[in-house]
C-alpha cells in the first residue's frame, strides 16, 4: 500500500540533496546538523512505496533554501528537485484558510498549511519540534525526525 507522506520543509532540502549526491550534505549551509547516515535513515523512514504529498508553500520554501548552494552543484541539486515536484501530487490551500488556523500565529504559514493537509492516511514527517507537537496535539499521525536519529543512535 503506498504511503502518502507531508515532508516539512527542510527534510525536503535534505531528500533533494541527498539525492542528488549525499557528499553534497556536509557542504550544504542549510544541512549543517545532518550526515549522510541521517540521509540513509530518511530515505528508510519513507520507503520504496511512499508518494510525497507538496504543497506550494513548502516547494517554494524549499526550492529558496536549495539555491543556497553554488553551481554546478545547485544546478544538479534543482535538476532533483524538479524531478521530485514533478514526480509527486501538489495540493493546493488557500492561505486564508490556513492563516485562520489557531497555530498560524505560532508556527507560521507553511507548517499551518502542513497540518490543514494533514489527515489520517498520512504522515507528517518533520524535524521541526512545534509543528511534531502540535501535529500530535491534533491527533495527527506524525514522526518526529530527530527523535528517529536518537533512536537509531545516530545523535
Amino acid at each position: 500500500m503506498t504511503r502518502s507522506i507531508l515532508l516539512d520543509t527542510q527534510l525536503m532540502v535534505f531528500l533533494a540533496v541527498g539525492l542528488t549526491l549525499a557528499g553534497i550534505i556536509a557542504k550544504h549551509k542549510n544541512l549543517t546538523e545532518f550526515t549522510s547516515d541521517d540521509f540513509d535513515l530518511l530515505v528508510h523512514l519513507l520507503g520504496h512505496d511512499c508518494r510525497l504529498i507538496l504543497l506550494p508553500n513548502t516547494v517554494s520554501e524549499a526550492a529558496n533554501l536549495l539555491r543556497h548552494h553554488k553551481n554546478p552543484e545547485r544546478r544538479a541539486i534543482m535538476e532533483t528537485f524538479r524531478s521530485l515536484i514533478a514526480g509527486n501530487r501538489e495540493y493546493y490551500i488557500e492561505s486564508a484558510i490556513v492563516a485562520a488556523r489557531d497555530e498560524y500565529h505560532r508556527l507560521g504559514i507553511t507548517d499551518s498549511a502542513i497540518l490543514q493537509c494533514g489527515s489520517p492516511d498520512r504522515e507528517i514527517l518533520t524535524a521541526d519540534a512545534g509543528l511534531y507537537v502540535a501535529a500530535m496535539q491534533l491527533g495527527m499521525h506524525a514522526t518526529n525526525f530527530n527523535h528517529k536519529r536518537e533512536e537509531f543512535g545516530l545523535v
